[in-house]
């Protein structure tokens, strides 16, 4: 028996409905399994982003990539169907540094250094005044977990914040303390839990479900003003200040390395699209590059 990848192989359906198999032209009908070989491909140019995009944030809205804002072009808001990037609002303030979220689907704007404790949202029409934040929320993380908005940390005259409040679309409530100064890191939802990631070249690892704070683990390296996402069922940091082409991924039990980052990347957004993990911009780049896991068929065939 030979082992063949299904990328060399012309697979169709014969009258009855069996497989079949052609290779180099000629069918054969003469093998035994057919299974899946999964593995990590690389990152791969996507688009040029349509303006210098960093430290603004990025969301998946309407199964579009939305930018928005960010240090150099404060109030502009960009979508992108995979093929091509198009103008769509003007921000109702100068955005950076805060976070976006999508919420009851709209998209959501927290803070940032142009408006500390600004809360606008977004309906695919126009922007309108939702809240007062309930403190100067810049350099912080936000998610959305269980129906409500989680906001974490954040920074303030060089001193981390230990807040986390939720927003349950009515009200802000305190919700707990932070188990360390958490600005500059990142938060995902995993697992049903909350994870927050890294700080101010700080590698630690907490998660949080409704009662306490638990370690988790400690980071491969100090992570700060990267980006971090949920895919493939694994929490995936990536880049960051210092670290700018480092990239990890954590399986729920130990990290490991994964293969370098096309270019130098941080402050930039990483969202996870169209089944691949999508890096966007950076301090030093205006690049869209995808990285995504690669599935062939594979046969056992008998080539006697």
């Amino acid at each position: 028996m030979a082992n063949v990848l299904g990328n060399v192989i012309k697979k169709g359906k014969g009258a009855a409905g069996a497989v079949e198999l052609f290779i180099d032209g000629v069918k054969t009908t003469d093998y035994t399994k057919v299974e899946l070989d999964s593995y990590v491909g690389d990152f791969e140019s996507a688009s040029t982003l349509p303006y210098n995009f960093y430290q603004g944030a990025a969301v998946i809205y309407n199964n579009e990539i939305h930018i928005i804002g960010g240090f150099s072009y404060k109030k502009a808001h960009y979508k992108w169907d995979g093929t091509s990037w198009t103008s769509v609002s003007t921000l109702p303030y100068e955005f950076y540094r805060g976070a976006a979220v999508v919420y009851n689907n709209e998209i959501h704007l927290l803070g940032g250094e142009g408006g500390k404790k600004s809360h606008y949202k977004w309906d695919g029409n126009s922007w309108t005044s939702v809240s007062t934040l309930p403190y100067n929320f810049y350099f912080g993380a936000a998610v959305v977990y269980n129906n409500a908005i989680h906001l974490l940390g954040g920074d303030s005259n060089n001193s981390g914040y230990k807040f986390h409040y939720k927003w349950d679309g009515t009200s802000w409530t305190s919700v707990s303390t932070l188990p360390y100064d958490f600005r500059f890191g990142e938060a995902v939802v995993y697992n049903n839990e909350i994870h927050i990631l890294g700080g101010y070249y700080d590698d630690e690892h907490y998660k949080w479900s409704g009662g306490t704070w638990t370690s988790v683990s400690t980071l491969p390296y100090n992570f700060m003003s990267g980006e971090a996402v949920v895919y493939n069922d694994e929490i995936h940091i990536l880049g960051g200040s210092g670290t700018n082409r480092v990239y990890r991924k954590w399986d729920g039990t130990s990290w490991t390395s994964s293969t370098s980052l096309p270019y130098d990347f941080y402050q930039g957004a990483a969202v996870v699209y169209k089944n691949g993990i999508h890096i966007l911009g950076s301090g030093s780049s205006s690049s869209v590059y995808r990285y995504h896991y690669k599935s062939e068929l594979k046969y056992d065939v008998n080539l006697s």
